[in-house]
């Protein structure tokens, strides 16, 4: 009876893991060694959902907690990028064989169609997360040792990497990422980072196919999704790359050489998709530029990967929608391939379901939260969806029924939306014989 709720309905499974996770967290920060000072329940709730969720919006500052806090929040980020099934089912597959339900969950959990590849792609996700954060690691140890003792270095390197791969932009520097803005090093080996976290396991699992890491049989070639991913998330950060330096060289960037101005913009359009680090203070950027951290996040990351958001191929369906309905077809077709009806059904009820999150929890936070601008309540709960972190610092000062908004929506972008939605209300699984009479509505 378990197994076949689990089977029928995974995205329970992923909910109810993140929740017992956060909960687990949240017992481990409450413990007196974890902590500074005392923090209320609610909050220390608050700061395991925030970090499970790899969102980065913090009710109390990081700084209330000592080392074995940021030792639970590492873990908590960890456990929120990669997510907990994913971690489980791997060190199972070490000493056991993965029976036939295991893999359907693990397929369906994965977006992976072949169950051959189930076991490869849990594999590849753990080992080659480990592999990127230790690098990435190493080399941001090369710039931490100049300022800080040997210890303290490590701790920091590794902390920080797992936060740009899993996109938590969560940082123990006391000014964030404004402190190393002039050290290009440094800033693109944490876009590197970042990107290699936002692109999904799915087309890593894939390139590394397609250039023969991974022993493949039959025709090497890259799916539809992952060409979709790559390309649109090379668009996407060199379109953004674009704007912020057209919309902040003559503001933030004013000071900083041509160089180091471009890596400054090139690190802040790949971060704003959904980690959420800033090498420029929030504060003075320009109103557009904060717009368009608005728009980049909600479109977010690639499916499968530690970011959120709507997603860049639910993004690449609705256009291609669009384009198709420009065109008189009927079907949607990319690529020489039709996209299936439920796949655009599927995408537009994602982007509707968390747009009008995002409208419902601004609504009452505008309610609740009256002393602070729209333009500051709007952030707040967009950044909350997208798991940004960004803020412009009111979250402290949200009540604490703005706060269960912020919590829920928080969930809710990093499971997705319709996850989300499926996991609570459940599937009609009675299948239909018949179909009722088409009947035509004047849209335009």
């Amino acid at each position: 009876m378990y197994n076949n709720t689990f089977m029928r309905h995974p995205a329970k499974l992923l909910v109810a893991s993140f929740l017992a996770t956060i909960l687990i967290g949240t017992l481990l920060l409450a413990l007196p060694i974890a902590r500074l000072k005392p923090i209320s329940w609610f909050d220390l709730f608050f700061t395991a959902t925030s970090t499970t969720t790899v969102c980065g919006l913090y009710s109390v500052p990081i700084e209330q907690f000592t080392t074995v806090g940021h030792v639970i929040l590492f873990f908590l980020m960890q456990i929120g990028g990669l997510g907990l099934i994913t971690m489980t089912l791997f060190f199972i597959s070490l000493f056991a064989h993965l029976g036939l339900s295991t893999q359907m969950i693990a397929g369906k959990l994965l977006e992976v169609e072949r169950m051959s590849d189930v076991k490869k792609i849990l594999f590849l996700t753990f080992i080659l997360s480990l592999l990127i954060e230790v690098v990435g690691a190493c080399c941001i140890f090369l710039t931490l040792r100049e300022k800080y003792d040997t210890l303290p270095a490590i701790g920091l390197s590794i902390f920080h990497s797992v936060s740009a791969f899993c996109n938590a932009g969560i940082s123990l520097f006391p000014n964030g990422m404004i402190g190393y803005s002039n050290n290009a090093f440094f800033l693109i080996v944490t876009s590197i980072l970042i990107l290699c976290g936002s692109l999904g396991f799915v087309p890593w699992f894939e390139m590394m196919k397609y250039t023969g890491l991974i022993k493949a049989y039959g025709k090497k070639t890259l799916s539809l999704h992952s060409r979709i991913v790559l390309i649109f998330s090379t668009v996407i950060i060199a379109f953004g790359t674009i704007l912020f330096w057209v919309l902040e060289s003559n503001n933030t960037l004013v000071q900083q050489s041509y160089f180091l101005s471009f890596v400054n913009a090139f690190f802040n359009a790949t971060s704003i998709r959904s980690a959420g680090f800033l090498s420029v203070p929030f504060t003075d950027l320009h109103m557009a530029t904060i717009f368009i951290i608005m728009i980049f996040s909600f479109i977010g990351s690639s499916s499968g990967s530690t970011g959120s958001g709507i997603k860049t191929t639910t993004f690449a369906m609705l256009l291609f929608t669009a384009k198709s309905l420009v065109k008189g077809r009927n079907q949607v077709e990319v690529m020489g391939r039709t996209i299936p009806r439920y796949l655009i059904y599927r995408a537009t009820a994602t982007i509707f379901i968390a747009f009008s999150l995002i409208l419902i929890t601004t609504f009452f936070l505008l309610i609740s939260e009256p002393n602070w601008s729209f333009l500051d309540i709007m952030l707040e709960s967009v950044s909350a969806f997208a798991n940004l972190g960004i803020s412009a610092g009111i979250t402290t000062f949200v009540s604490t029924f703005g706060k269960i908004l912020l919590m829920i929506t928080m969930l809710a972008g990093r499971l997705g939306t319709l996850t989300l939605a499926l996991a609570v209300v459940g599937t009609d699984e009675k299948k239909k014989d018949y179909t009722y009479p088409e009947g035509k509505v004047l849209l335009s």
